[in-house]
């Protein structure tokens, strides 16, 4: 059976310096996006990175498009990865025109049409020097690239962080557009809540180097609960669905509040109140 990962990731770890990441276990399927979420140092932009094969992991295996990633089928595999991660600082004197001249010799695909579209929509001048841009514009010019080559996987590290406002809506509209088809498929590091809801169907959490929670989004917002309740019982307390209590007043967030349900007929608890817990809060969990 033809798999549907576009992406398959397999006890990676790699130790750099006094930072261990992994061993990580992650798939990304076809049509879909998935925020990786964690605090400054967590190591997303090590994860891309690897997945680039700027970095060379200490263990584990990448595989794309079910092929394991080497440094033989580098190159054809990339063809098919836009990424937008600072990579582009060491060519600071060159101008971006001279950047797309560049990159474009990698990419078979390149779609000179679109790059011209994108540069209009973005307002950049390509006769500009690299070095010369302001940190947002260079955002700019790096997803200009990614999207230039139609890619199937966009690998996105922050790819709005100090952008303004503006801006901000139109990659978001771009990235809405990149997978309107459900043929394209992408990963993002973002610490944007609302580019999470606008964008992403899973997302991930990257603590110190380990992922400590995957959930599909429209799960988390069906199953995630805060409820208030009469009693509290070590069972409950200890249970496995419970992430948070607090005594006063006597209430919990749970991540499955139909099991709880169950457990408080069964220990002649009450629930006396419930509320949704945001996005937000459930990350806030976690880091």
């Amino acid at each position: 059976m033809e798999s549907t990962n576009v992406m398959t990731i397999k006890e990676l770890t790699k130790n750099y310096k006094a930072f261990m990441l992994g061993p990580l276990n992650l798939n990304v399927e076809k049509g879909t996006s998935v925020a990786l979420v964690g605090a400054n140092g967590s190591g997303k932009s090590m994860l891309f990175r690897l997945i680039m094969n700027i970095l060379q992991p200490t263990e584990g295996s990448i595989e794309i498009f079910d092929q394991e990633l080497t440094m033989e089928n580098e190159v054809s595999l990339k063809e098919k990865l836009g990424f937008v991660g600072e990579l582009l600082e060491p060519f600071s004197y060159l101008s971006i025109k001279e950047l797309s001249t560049m990159i474009s010799f990698w990419y078979p695909t390149w779609d000179d049409k679109t790059y011209h579209h994108l540069l209009e929509r973005y307002q950049i001048n390509e006769e500009t020097k690299y070095g010369n841009c302001s940190k947002g514009m260079k955002k700019k010019v790096e997803f200009i690239f990614s999207l230039s080559h139609h890619p199937d996987l966009l690998l996105l590290d922050e790819p709005t962080a100090g952008i303004d406002i503006s801006t901000q809506r139109k990659i978001k509209e771009d990235l809405m557009l990149f997978m309107e088809s459900g043929e394209k498929s992408m990963i993002i590091a973002t610490h944007m809540v609302d580019e999470i809801n606008q964008l992403c169907d899973y997302i991930t959490v990257l603590d110190r180097g380990k992922i400590i929670y995957t959930a599909n989004k429209d799960e988390i917002y069906e199953n995630w609960a805060r409820l208030w309740v009469t009693g509290m019982t070590d069972s409950i307390r200890n249970h496995p669905n419970v992430f948070h209590f607090v005594e006063q007043p006597l209430q919990l967030i749970t991540n499955n509040w139909q099991i709880l349900e169950d457990e408080f007929r069964t220990e002649g608890i009450t629930i006396t109140h419930s509320q949704k817990v945001s996005l937000e809060e459930v990350i806030d969990l976690f880091q």
